[in-house]
């Protein structure tokens, strides 16, 4: 993990602007963050949880949409999936389209089996709906992908996940805009960032070597295939 004052550092260096003062360090410091901030975009688009947080929520019955913010999700960037508590079941709660956002509102016996309730849930902007309507204060849990989060003090360092050379996408990002400012060539910043991302795109996949992705079996344990089958 790098410092932002380190990134900066570097910036500087391979903009040759040390001690350049037609850059403030507040406006490198903000290419800085530009950068790291798409690094951040090409991570969780391979989708191998770099980032991944989750928060609790107690639903109310007869309330069906739920904010972010209520649930105490204020870094939000993309759902990974909803988890409810009912009995001594985890149970996973399946997405629903738009189109079937009516589907269990005529015939509520279709949604009960077993005791249990088959929710389903859809993210509509900034807010979690729920179907059928919550009829009971059961527990939710909702993973997510944490917005990418500003480095603002020289001490403040990045994230754990990145490798360390990773971090020069962002020192090349700054120095491209620094010469870009200055009006001076970027050619060769400019394909060595290239260079690197597809080099960052090609060694963030699998990030787990020892287990491959699979198809979810929904026929066993206590996801909601399973209560429909037996």
């Amino acid at each position: 993990m790098s410092t932002l004052l380190e990134l900066r550092t570097r910036a500087r260096r391979l903009a040759d602007a040390v001690g350049n003062n037609f850059f403030s360090d507040g406006e490198v410091d903000d290419y800085i963050n530009t950068g790291l901030g798409e690094l951040h975009d090409l991570l969780v688009s391979k989708f191998e949880d770099y980032y991944v947080s989750s928060a609790t929520h107690t639903l109310t019955s007869g309330t069906s949409t739920y904010s972010l913010a209520t649930i105490g999700i204020t870094d939000f960037y993309k759902i990974l999936g909803v988890d409810i508590n009912q009995g001594s079941d985890t149970i996973r709660v399946p997405r629903f389209s738009f189109p079937e956002r009516n589907m269990f509102s005529s015939n509520t016996s279709i949604y009960t089996d077993k005791g249990y309730t088959h929710y389903r849930y859809n993210l509509n902007g900034t807010n979690l709906e729920f179907i059928p309507i919550p009829n009971a204060a059961e527990t939710i849990k909702v993973w997510y992908v944490p917005a990418y989060t500003k480095l603002t003090t020289d001490g403040a360092t990045t994230d754990g996940s990145l490798a360390f050379n990773w971090e020069e996408y962002a020192v090349l990002s700054a120095a491209i805009k620094m010469r870009a400012k200055e009006e001076t060539a970027s050619k060769t910043l400019e394909r060595e960032l290239e260079r690197m991302t597809m080099r960052i795109e090609e060694a963030s996949r699998n990030r787990d070597a020892g287990e491959s992705m699979g198809i979810i079996d929904e026929t066993v344990g206590v996801l909601p295939g399973y209560w429909l089958l037996s």
